[in-house]
């Protein structure tokens, strides 16, 4: 029996599967009655069945972009996979899909979330992530980060199929899927984000661009296995250096990686960052570039971080990685760092 169970795991797949499409969530779970799960990222253009015939050197810095971050959607999404589907952040409800044919793309129909893989919906309602007969295992590995990942957690995936089995089957069990069943968990997590919130506002009103290098810097250096190797404008694009160090032995394994730091309240509608970040790539001879980042980061940002990443890349014909970190992240090292005093 334990064989079967895990031969039936290879088997059926369970991916988390974020398509956040703000203010359009009505139209999202339509499309997922009709059969069409979307993913977003890209815009006309973008279907994946004609850039795949297309030969990488001679791909667009888009294309690349768009081939990277949506490829999985032809190439590791088969049918008989379930998709754990997020459609509205923060992450309070999810729905259960399985995929029952190929990708397809409606392009040029929207200006976003062109791309869609075949589907049938298992859950008829929202499933509540603070239900009582959601796990804390799930609940865990559905906080991860990522716009898709696999759920591999045993745990998580014997909740998974309990959960599409009482989807099936309805009556009082399924009521309460769509029931907050942990009033305390919900309440401690609203809390939390509440209280990250709350903290990179205080940052970046208390820590304005004049002052948020120094900031940055010793938030860097409260870090495990990281150090600050120069401060100081460089005048060629990075407000400091940084080095990685080996966990093992405490050697250097990264040396030298440029850092900026940007401090924006609201959104932030301005590519400097990035072409600061350019900047640092061509004067710097690491591979590696952070960006610390305050104010809200839109996806046409994100898409552009991207591309332009991509555009340098093939520029200075060599591997290029860009990290951001923004605000909320920011937030949380900077709480880690306190419970450290304390």
């Amino acid at each position: 029996m334990h064989y079967k169970e895990r031969e039936w795991r290879v088997i059926t797949r369970y991916f988390k599967f974020v398509a956040t499409f703000s203010g359009q969530e009505d139209w999202m779970m339509q499309e997922l009655k009709d059969g069409r799960a979307r993913f977003g990222w890209s815009g006309p253009g973008s279907d994946l069945r004609r850039i795949k015939e297309i030969p990488s050197s001679q791909r667009t810095s888009n294309e690349k972009v768009t081939w990277r971050y949506t490829q999985f959607l032809m190439k590791r999404l088969t049918v008989g996979d379930r998709l754990v589907i997020q459609l509205k952040r923060p992450l309070r409800q999810f729905l259960i899909a399985e995929v029952t044919g190929e990708y397809g793309s409606t392009d040029p129909e929207m200006d976003d979330f062109n791309h869609y893989v075949e589907c049938r919906l298992l859950t008829n309602d929202y499933i509540r992530v603070a239900s009582q007969m959601v796990s804390q295992q799930l609940r865990h590995h559905l906080s991860k980060r990522g716009q898709y990942y696999e759920i591999y957690n045993s745990d998580a995936l014997d909740n998974l199929e309990r959960i599409e089995k009482i989807s099936r089957e309805g009556g009082e069990e399924f009521e309460k899927l769509k029931q907050e069943g942990n009033a305390a968990l919900f309440a401690s997590q609203a809390l939390e984000e509440e209280l990250i919130k709350k903290t990179y506002e205080r940052i970046s009103q208390q820590w304005p661009s004049a002052h948020f290098e120094s900031f940055v810097k010793e938030l860097i250096e409260s870090m495990a296995g990281v150090e600050v190797k120069k401060a100081g404008d460089s005048g060629k694009g990075w407000d400091l250096t940084i080095k990685i160090l080996d966990p093992f032995d405490g050697s250097d394994l990264l040396d030298d990686i440029p850092v900026q730091c940007k401090n924006y309240q609201g959104n932030v509608r301005t590519e400097k960052p990035i072409e600061d970040l350019i900047r640092c790539s061509r004067n710097s001879k690491s591979n590696y570039a952070y960006l610390f980042i305050m104010g809200d980061i839109s996806q046409s940002f994100e898409d552009c971080f991207k591309m332009r990443m991509e555009e340098t890349k093939q520029e200075l014909g060599r591997d290029i990685e860009w990290r951001m970190i923004g605000q909320e992240d920011i937030a949380k090292l900077y709480l880690k760092k306190l419970n450290a005093l304390t």
